[in-house]
This record gives C-alpha cells, sequence and structure tokens, in this order.
C-alpha cells in the first residue's frame, strides 16, 4: 500500500516537473536578435526624420518558428519582406535611409504549436522592426 503512495505522489511531481518545462518552453520565444543595421543608398549623416516600430508576420520553412531556418543558413540573407517594410517606412516618411534598425523573432505558443506539429517543416513567426529614418541633407 506504501508503495502506491509513493509512486501516486512521484506521478505527480513528474507532471509538475513537465509543466514547468513547457512554460519554459513557451515563455522563450524570442530565438535571435539582429541589431545595428542601416538600410539606404546614401550617406546616414542627415536629419532624423523619425523612428519607427513595426510587425512583419514571416513564414518560414524548414527551421524551428522565431529564427532558424535552413534558408537562413544558407542563404544569410535577410527576408524580403523584411527588407521591403523597412523601405516602406522609408519612403513614408521621406527619408533616404533608415539607421539603429534593431529585428527581433518572435513566436507565440500557436507558432511553436504549429511549428511542432509539422516537425519544424512550417514555422511561422513575428519579426518586430525598430529603427531610426534619416533624410539625407
Amino acid at each position: 500500500m506504501r508503495n502506491k503512495a509513493i509512486s501516486g505522489e512521484m506521478k505527480k511531481v513528474l507532471i509538475g516537473l513537465a509543466v514547468l518545462a513547457v512554460i519554459a518552453v513557451t515563455t522563450s520565444c524570442t530565438a535571435f536578435r539582429v541589431e545595428g543595421l542601416e538600410v539606404h543608398q546614401t550617406a546616414t549623416e542627415g536629419t532624423v526624420v523619425g523612428n519607427f516600430n513595426i510587425k512583419v508576420g514571416v513564414n518560414k520553412f524548414l527551421g524551428f518558428a522565431s529564427g532558424w531556418n535552413l534558408f537562413n543558413i544558407t542563404s544569410g540573407a535577410t527576408d524580403p519582406k523584411i527588407v521591403q517594410a523597412i523601405r516602406d517606412e522609408i519612403e513614408a516618411r521621406g527619408g533616404t535611409s533608415a539607421t539603429n534598425v534593431k529585428i527581433v523573432y518572435k513566436a507565440t505558443f500557436p507558432n511553436l504549436l504549429l511549428n511542432g506539429i509539422t516537425f519544424t517543416i512550417y514555422a511561422p513567426a513575428t519579426a518586430e522592426i525598430s529603427g531610426t529614418i534619416i533624410k539625407s541633407e
């Protein structure tokens, strides 16, 4: 009878540890961060026009939600949607370049769930992009 009580307590401890592990994984969803990028066609000297902070949905394949995937490693290129979003912000504010650009990939629990269900074939995420727009004189 005593063995059954110990195994029941052990099950509760293991379930508690499993719940803590799931919480730890789902709350640490930032995979990587890129800072200090510049997107411009001319020198960055000029007048600061404003700052921007945007979010772009990113759909990757063969990798992990919120960051690493096979194409990041092989091409080393930034997602074209992100580059276009930065260009759109520069144009909308009448600037010529963006400086101090920061890109942070994040994934929500549903993103991570989809990534896990598809065995890392589909890797959705959100890229949070911020920076400063400059207009050259």
